[in-house]
């Protein structure tokens, strides 16, 4: 059985402008998850995962273990990142759907077609609760 990372083609890392986009469209991102989701995005070719723990990854960048697993959970619940397998027991990432979505390119780093491109995008927001 072959992962999800050895069904890609060729290596496509994000480009220059791929990453400034990316940085505007999550621009609603808290700061913390802001700077993992830069970080993974530009740590490994798209499909792969880069080969840091979570706590690395947060160590890296100076953030506390409780915001970085903070970030991490609202990003993979996002669909921004997406879990990318185990080395030696520890969780690694890879960017996920909603990059891939905000991008408008498939999992090869080509744009897609105006027929390809989803309608919308659907986001849930908290219902307040009444006041009584």
């Amino acid at each position: 059985m072959s992962s999800p990372a050895e069904q890609f083609d060729v290596e496509h890392w994000l480009d220059r402008e791929q990453l400034h986009e990316l940085l505007c469209k999550s621009g609603a991102l808290p700061p913390a998850a802001s700077k993992i989701l830069m970080y993974v995005a530009s740590g490994a070719p798209l499909g792969h995962r880069v080969e840091e723990s979570a706590s690395a990854i947060g160590g890296r960048l100076q953030m506390s273990t409780s915001a970085t697993s903070r970030a991490v959970n609202a990003l993979l619940a996002e669909g921004w990142l997406e879990p990318a397998g185990r080395i030696v027991g520890v969780q690694t990432y890879r960017v996920g759907p909603a990059v891939y979505g905000a991008l408008e390119i498939d999992k090869t780093g080509a744009r897609l077609e105006k027929e390809d491109r989803p309608l919308a995008t659907v986001r849930h927001l908290p219902v307040p609760t009444p006041i009584d």
